[in-house]
């Protein structure tokens, strides 16, 4: 059992919630609940169900998964300070210039290769070019996502509206995740933080 398994386990005692009862708002088999609690590590959607279950803010629980990671230091760095409290905004990225044609050399234009699973239209694999220097979300676009558990990248569509946001993938692989927003445009952008978001997806590139 690792330190972050023994993690899981001690937020749903902490609740007095039974594993059968975990398991069930949060879409698992009751087994597969009992090896969270052991030694699987558990994907990064169900992290966000169980965090919102056992009421503790998600990248709390990230930054309690990153000290337990087999990741580089690199990407363990990177993704913390993604995380750290304070930050001024949930687009600040650092990023090397990249050569980009139709763009030019911008520090906001980052290149990224996805390395999860993504929206139907962007599959793995694929380039993709991000624009983090908006300062505010179109909904319906396409945008660029920094996994901050495992330092990998992956693309979304996101959609806004008065009271949920979601990530839609529109990919039978991968679940659309979905949020209650009630504090507007505060929450939208501290969830939107806790995901990774970079910015909004301007030019991909398949290879074949």
């Amino acid at each position: 059992m690792t330190a972050f398994n023994q993690y899981l386990k001690a937020l749903r005692e902490r609740k007095f919630l039974d594993i059968g009862t975990v398991a069930e708002r949060t879409g698992v088999h009751r087994n597969t609940q009992s090896k969270y609690e052991d030694s699987r590590d558990p994907p990064f959607d169900y992290l966000v169900e169980f965090a919102a279950l056992v009421d503790v803010p998600l990248d709390e629980m990230l930054i309690k998964r990153l000290e337990d990671s087999k990741a580089s230091e690199y990407a363990i760095n990177k993704a913390v300070k993604a995380l750290e409290p304070g930050k001024k905004g949930y687009y600040e990225v650092k990023s090397v210039n990249e050569v980009t044609p139709g763009y030019g050399i911008t520090d906001d234009l980052i290149r990224v290769e996805l390395s999860e699973i993504s929206h139907k239209l962007i599959p793995p694999g694929a380039t993709v070019f991000v624009d983090t220097s908006a300062k505010y979300v179109d909904a319906n676009n396409m945008y660029g996502f920094l996994n901050p558990m495992n330092g990998s990248y992956f693309a979304a569509r996101l959609v806004l509206t008065n009271t949920s946001l979601k990530l839609v993938f529109d990919n039978s692989e991968r679940k659309d995740l979905i949020f209650s927003v009630e504090g507007g445009e505060t929450e939208s952008r501290y969830i939107l933080k806790t995901l990774g978001l970079l910015g909004k997806i301007v030019k991909a590139e398949l290879i074949f």
